[in-house]
């Protein structure tokens, strides 16, 4: 599929230089600057429990030392970062983002408010893949198996239009038969969690990390029943979960939900605005690996359940 071909050829070929050296033109070229950081979701989700943790490495081990500073931006499913980023931040090299893993598919369905190119972005690295699952709350949800699903309405709770909460959901409704009903407007993933406690839905297609860090009771205590997952590849957590491309009913159907999977693949991305100096972009290639490699950085993520899996082309 050629939307499948064109998001996968164009990330690699942006993170490929990703583990080349420092050229001596862009050694100092952070000297005395400060970077900030815009990410595509709110304070207390998961990109900003990553960013928070790596923003002391970043300054590390970018030459230069740059002083990192972290900037919010949740809005329309990612959507208002990713504009902000392309269109009205500046291109020096100073403002960079980590935005949602819909980007390159609310361009391609032909999203509304989408005001970008993904291609055109500056590709810096991924820190590793961001799947998602379909965790359903067993005390309220009518459907508690995978049969269930394709028989019996179950509410979702969702951030947005244009994030993976309900355009997931949506596009399982669409091609394999679910029969979900996606409630929009919690203002991030949190509020969609206390949102499932309260009963107000019966579950969330979400991130898999966001159940393994931050609700290991619900997980513990059997509290949700885990069906789905997003990828290309099952999650190693989820040997035994089934992908949502397995239940694909024909080929066409097969390679649009493989596009869908790819985004959840190459996962939490870093990027730039597009257009920004060379000296810029090998130095941020260079320094965010070697942080994403940092001993100390790892320790702290396993301690703290944040899956990194860095991806250089």
């Amino acid at each position: 599929m050629k939307m499948l071909s064109k998001l996968v050829f164009v990330t690699a070929a942006g993170l490929a230089a990703t583990t080349f050296a420092v050229a001596d033109a862009s050694a100092q070229f952070y000297k005395g600057k400060k970077i900030e950081l815009f990410l595509a979701g709110g304070s207390k989700g998961s990109y900003n429990r990553h960013s928070r943790v790596l923003q002391k490495y970043l300054t590390k081990h970018i030459a230069g030392n740059p002083e990192i500073s972290i900037t919010p931006m949740p809005g329309a499913g990612g959507i208002k970062a990713a504009n902000y980023l392309y269109n009205a931040a500046t291109r020096d090299g100073t403002a960079i983002g980590t935005l949602l893993k819909t980007i390159a598919i609310n361009e391609a369905i032909g999203r509304r408010g989408v005001k970008y190119k993904t291609e055109k972005f500056g590709w810096i690295v991924s820190s590793g893949p961001v799947d998602s699952v379909l965790a359903l709350w067993t005390a309220t949800s009518p459907a508690k198996t995978l049969d269930g699903v394709f028989k019996k309405q179950v509410l979702l709770g969702s951030t947005g239009k244009g994030s993976a909460t309900f355009i997931e959901p949506t596009i399982m409704n669409a091609l394999i038969g679910t029969k979900f009903k996606i409630i929009t407007g919690y203002k991030g993933l949190g509020k969609v969690h206390l949102a499932v406690e309260r009963g107000e839905v019966q579950g969330r297609f979400a991130s898999w990390e966001s159940l393994k860090c931050c609700k290991k009771k619900w997980l513990s205590e059997k509290k949700v029943v885990v069906l789905m997952q997003s990828g290309l590849v099952r999650n190693k957590d989820l040997p035994k979960v089934p992908r949502v491309i397995e239940f694909a009913k024909n080929d066409a159907d097969r390679e649009f939900l493989k596009f869908v999977a790819a985004g959840s693949t190459l996962g939490r991305i870093y990027v730039t605005p597009p257009a920004i100096p060379k000296a810029a972009m090998s130095a941020l290639r260079a320094g965010f690996w070697s942080a994403l490699k940092d001993p100390e950085y790892l320790a702290t993520t396993k301690k703290r359940g944040l899956e990194v899996a860095p991806i250089s082309g």
